[in-house]
């Protein structure tokens, strides 16, 4: 006999996204299906330290051809799709989010965005942004007469 898990709140997930009850319960609605309507965010760690700013981001499963990035007016965009393969009717069951994703953050003046440095490694995408020379922390000697 298997064990099958029961939540006491089957719709949790209402909570979280009061829009998606509306696009699972008439998907015909507004003529698309329910999770070509909405978009996923993959989880970003970012982290500072005296010389630069860096953001991690999961994309398991992603060649670097997938991801697009820019700054525009002191904001980074990281961007992309995870497209499905195969028909959707070949699958049993579909855990992970596919389709469009775009995560911005607004950069500080402090940073030098000509210099960016990315780089994608088992998943996820490293983006290293120096802090420009001015704004790096300098020692000043005390004179003494």
């Amino acid at each position: 006999m298997a064990l099958t898990r029961v939540s006491p709140y089957p719709n949790r997930s209402v909570f979280v996204d009061p829009f998606r009850l509306f696009d699972e319960a008439l998907p015909d609605l507004w003529g698309r299906r329910p999770e070509a309507s909405r978009g996923w965010n993959p989880p970003v760690d970012v982290t500072e330290d005296e010389g630069a700013l860096t953001f991690v981001t999961e994309l398991p499963g992603f060649e670097k051809d997938q991801i697009s990035i820019s700054v525009d007016n002191n904001t980074l965009t990281i961007s992309g799709e995870r497209t499905l393969k195969g028909e959707r009717e070949d699958y049993h069951r579909l855990e992970r989010t596919y389709g469009k994703f775009e995560r911005s953050f607004t950069l500080p003046a402090t940073v030098d965005t000509a210099k960016i440095a990315a780089k994608l490694k088992n998943g996820l995408l490293t983006l290293t942004i120096p802090k420009k020379e001015e704004a790096k922390p300098r020692q000043i000697e005390v004179k003494v007469r």
